[in-house]
């Protein structure tokens, strides 16, 4: 993982998430000293719809940091087709390198739990698709008028 938009860096972080709070229950939840909290905006209009998922983690103590990973879900017309989907993330505070660091650890640890389900988290094509199809029903939630 080389910074925070590597891609290996959304694999891990779309794997931590899945592993520490399945299907999203939680809006807010603590894994290994860090706090996570997401935030969901959405609109669905008759023309286009976007879906704006915000991510802040927040680990507290003498090297505090906090970060923010967004996800946008962008798509038009009728047959609500994608246009565009994005996703960064930046520090909002403490040291890139100890995030940086913070996460090799979460990587090294979903990495040794991997071959439990047959895979590793470096094998893109598992934790990708399913990632994506995730994204994806996120992505059209909005259809029941929640």
């Amino acid at each position: 993982m080389k910074g925070l938009a590597s891609p290996s860096f959304f694999r891990v972080f779309d794997l931590l998430l899945s592993t520490t709070n399945p299907r999203l229950k939680n809006t807010r939840w603590t894994h290994d000293g860090a706090e996570f909290e997401n935030n969901r905006h959405s609109f669905s209009g008759p023309k286009h719809g976007l879906t704006i998922e915000i991510y802040t983690l927040t680990h507290t103590g003498r090297r505090g940091w906090s970060f923010m990973v967004t996800k946008e879900y962008w798509w038009a017309g009728p047959d609500k087709k994608a246009l565009k989907n994005l996703r960064w993330a930046r520090p909002l505070g403490g040291s890139r390198s100890d995030i940086l660091n913070w996460m090799r650890t979460q990587e090294r640890a979903l990495d040794r739990a991997m071959p439990r389900f047959g895979s590793s988290i470096r094998d893109a094509d598992v934790p990708e698709t399913a990632v994506e199809k995730f994204d994806e029903a996120l992505m059209f939630d909005d259809d029941e008028g929640r």
